[in-house]
């Protein structure tokens, strides 16, 4: 019998940091091979029946995903770009490894980006792009590998293609909103009939490694026609700004859709022109900008100052202007800002804004009027980005407030995140307010009525809001039924994600429902995506289960439909980041959600075998994650934790508070006409359900735990603290930044207490060699170092509610590289492991 050992604190090295202190573990390289299948203890391709299609179309059933055979939970990751079309050796290779992993599923995404070898284009010949036949050969493979493994395909559109000049568009002068072709494909008639044209293409191409159409394969799960496309709920502003031919092709149609609702001119008149009310009182200006703030109050984050000069030359010599001159950079716009608070706002009232503002060089200023806390920050009715330029321009907009205005409010003006200098002046906030109704000149009779956008009465902007919505809704239903009746695609089909279309309109036109999230995704306060200026929060999400991105996603859901997320991730690199998918497992199962795609596996470009960390997403090279993403597959694919038994329905105008999603399935049920009435959560920061527990009542110690048959998980700032998990207790040593997340699950599906064969996986954090962080611990700007990837071993002994003959640590590929001293006592078993045994799992058997 082998003697129980306790920690050895040699390993264990304090750092004093001010008043607090930091425990640095002893690193080790730990790289899990992405072309490994081997048949060890982390192999769950069994998991997976094969090949994947064989027992049928997926289809909806119960408002959940089926085949023939059974219900199906899809497990994936995003392949993106080059990633796409691996060689045939390449695809043999990942394909195994996926269902190694856990993984059923693939969302292949971003292939319409670019050319070969990044995309699926080959060169445009007579004005047409033409689909690259290696590349279509690539993935046709690698779908064939994939399907062979198990591993269902989630077949998008619409990614990131932009229409080219070649083709016949312009892409001059666009706005970043309409970034890859975005918004515009909505209503812009060639575009439409160009992507119908890249569909039938794409999808009656025929597979000749499966001898089917890629319409007409089961191995394809689902379709998603456009990827974060937004257009109703985006605005007319975006509209307004396009250059021709798009401004004025929308406005055609913009005047087709009233003559249909109106009869003449005057109707139009009579029926926007009722809501205008007089300029009454001033509320706020800026007069004192004279020679000082008044009750303006400059805020500006330790740090990151900026100055004052006041008296400035305005746009005319009764409107004195301000001088707002950044001495350093911000990190985020908040940081730098103006307030005037105590602001007193009468609720469902018409006011006025107006300032004028010019920029020596062109930035942005935000400009809100908002409830000023504490828990409450939200606009009261004004929000806008408002961009600056060399020229005064005077900014005019007529609004009405909210109905949450519980007591005082604010006015801001933030402008962190940039350099430069502005002259603003001439801010005033007025009682009521009149709006534009339809201007000297225009008449729906010559089809000239503008968009109505900053100024224009209410019904207006209401009206052009319905009248995108209609457009969007077309869109959809044409694709749709083209998908369908003319290229033959038989499985379900979702447009874009709900936050991007709006809960009405997922319910009247997709088959499914899908959403986006991350946690403290990277933010660019200058260029977008540049490598060298970016910033992360980096701090642990299990502290704020009351504001947290995933438990957010829950209300979202349609009741009577299957729900996926297929784009999820704590972005790389983070201290915290081992808890993406533990999260992403337990709130899945909860709600029975039927998909999960972590974004992303890999952009390709010979990262499929990296020993490194490889960018903000990619699971590639992340052993944390990785390791995590086969612990916790049993935990939501084979259902040891079952979704919740009761369900909160808001409707879809109302929806549930996310707070519930811990002991409530959640979502909204279309023909609802009021949400459920529940008591709101006692404690936001306390949530409870069958088998978990999230505790952030001290967020020095937020964990959360799962307590079921099969697995037992526990995740967050662990670090010399004791738990029960149902029988298991634990005990963890000093950890690095006090994170871990642990997870013991059977292997045989047999209860813990029964089981043969139990995986331990244990993780804190990874980081590639030579990895050099801001101080702020906010960024490592382009120094992501070398690898291996390195990562920490985290210290906790177990006792065990059950006796264990074996335990041993594995090494990347699951196999046995070394024995754990075990003691068994009676009914129990004792062990204790550490960085000592370089390794992140180990593999437990009993007698």
């Amino acid at each position: 019998m082998k003697c129980f050992i306790p920690f050895r604190s040699v390993y264990w090295l304090t750092l004093s940091l001010g008043a607090g202190t930091l425990l640095a573990a002893e690193r080790f390289p730990f790289v899990i091979p992405g072309d490994d299948a081997s048949p060890t203890i982390t192999d769950l391709a069994g998991l997976s029946p094969k090949p994947a299609g064989a027992d049928g179309f997926v289809r909806i059933r119960d408002g959940h995903f089926y085949t023939d055979s059974s219900r199906l939970k899809l497990w994936g990751v995003n392949t993106c770009f080059s990633a796409n079309f691996p060689t045939h050796e390449e695809a043999e290779k990942v394909a195994a490894h996926f269902a190694k992993l856990g993984i059923n599923a693939v969302r292949m995404h971003h292939h319409d980006t670019a050319n070969s070898p990044r995309g699926v284009w080959g060169p445009i010949v007579n004005g047409q792009r033409t689909l690259d036949p290696q590349q279509l050969d690539r993935q046709d493979y690698f779908l064939d590998q994939l399907n062979q493994h198990g591993v269902y395909a989630n077949l998008n559109l619409h990614v990131g293609r932009a229409f080219t000049e070649a083709e016949g568009f312009t892409g001059k002068d666009l706005p970043y909103a309409v970034h890859y072709d975005k918004y515009l494909l909505y209503f812009e008639p060639r575009m439409r009939a160009r992507f119908k044209e890249f569909c039938r293409d794409y999808l009656t191409h025929v597979n000749p490694y499966r001898k089917l159409k890629r319409s007409e394969d089961p191995g394809v799960a689902v379709v998603e026609i456009v990827n974060e496309n937004s257009f109703s709920r985006d605005g007319a502003r975006t509209a307004a700004s396009l250059p021709e031919p798009y401004r004025g092709e929308f406005k055609k149609q913009w005047n087709e859709w009233l003559s249909k609702h109106y009869a003449d001119t005057a109707a139009l008149t009579k029926a926007w022109g009722s809501e205008s009310e007089p300029l009454g009182p001033m509320v706020a200006d800026s007069s004192a900008w004279k020679t000082n703030l008044g009750a303006w109050r400059a805020h500006q984050t330790q740090g990151f100052p900026f100055e004052t000069r006041f008296n400035q030359a305005g746009p005319e010599p009764k409107t004195p202007a301000m001088q707002v001159r950044i001495v350093k950079k911000a990190l985020e716009v908040m940081q730098q800002e103006l307030i005037l608070s105590n602001l007193t706002l009468e609720t469902n009232q018409l006011y006025t804004v107006s300032f004028w503002i010019k920029s020596d060089t062109r930035c942005a200023v935000h400009a809100d009027i908002s409830n000023q806390g504490p828990g409450n920050w939200s606009s009261v009715g004004f929000r806008e980005q408002v961009q600056a330029v060399a020229k005064w321009q005077q900014v005019h907009r007529v609004f009405r407030t909210t109905a949450d205005i519980p007591g005082k409010v604010r006015f801001c003006l933030k402008f962190g995140g940039q350099e430069g200098n502005f002259y603003i002046g001439g801010v005033r906030l007025r009682k009521g307010g009149e709006y534009i109704v339809i201007p000297m000149g225009q008449s729906l009779e010559e089809d000239t009525i503008e968009i109505p956008v900053d100024g224009w009465s209410e019904v207006a902007v209401r009206d052009v809001k319905h009248f995108m919505e209609d457009t969007e809704i077309g869109f959809i239903r044409e694709l749709t039924e083209y998908l369908k009746k003319d290229l033959g695609v038989r499985v379900p089909i979702t447009a874009s994600q709900i936050t991007y279309h709006g809960a009405d309109i997922v319910a009247q036109t997709c088959d499914y429902t899908d959403i986006h999230a991350y946690w403290q995704h990277p933010r660019f306060p200058g260029r977008p995506w540049d490598p060298q200026n970016w910033t992360i929060s980096n701090t642990p999400m299990e502290t704020v289960p009351n504001s947290d991105r995933l438990l957010a996603c829950a209300p979202w859901r349609l009741l009577d439909r299957p729900f996926t997320i297929s784009e999820w991730n704590i972005p790389d690199p983070n201290d915290y980041a081992a808890s993406v998918v533990p999260f992403a497992a337990m709130v899945a199962a909860l709600q029975d959600w039927d998909g999960v795609f972590f974004f992303q596996y890999s952009n390709g470009g010979g990262e499929w075998f990296g020993d490194r960390m490889n960018g903000y997403f990619s699971f590639g090279g992340q052993p944390v994650k990785l390791a995590m993403l086969t612990a916790c597959a049993n935990m939501y694919r084979r259902g040891d934790l079952a979704p919740l038994p009761q369900v909160a329905a808001g409707s879809l105008k109302t929806m549930m508070p996310a707070t519930l999603a811990l002991s409530h399935r959640l979502g909204m049920d279309p023909k609802a006409e009021k949400a459920a009435e529940l008591p709101a959560v006692a404690n936001p920061k306390l949530l409870t359900g069958p088998g978990v527990l999230w505790d952030a009542t001290d967020t020095n110690r937020a964990v959360v735990q799962v307590n079921t048959p099969a697995t037992r998980a526990i995740w967050g700032l662990v670090a010399e603290g004791s738990y029960n998990l149902g029988g298991v207790q634990l005990k963890f040593g000093p950890i690095e930044r006090n994170y871990a997340a642990l997870v013991l699950t059977s292997q045989d599906g047999q209860p813990l207490e029964k089981s043969k064969r139990i995986l331990l996986t244990v993780v804190g954090s990874a980081q590639n060699q030579g990895m050099i962080w801001n101080e702020q611990r906010t960024s490592v700007n382009k120094n992501w170092g070398t690898g291996p990837t390195m990562v920490n071993g985290i210290p906790v002994e177990l006792t065990l509610p059950f006796r264990v003959q074996s335990v041993h640590a594995l090494n990347p590929k699951g196999e046995r590289q070394g024995t754990v001293p075990v003691q068994a006592d009676g009914a129990q078993s004792r062990l204790a492991i550490g960085p000592e045994f370089k390794t992140l799992w180990y593999e437990l058997t009993a007698e």
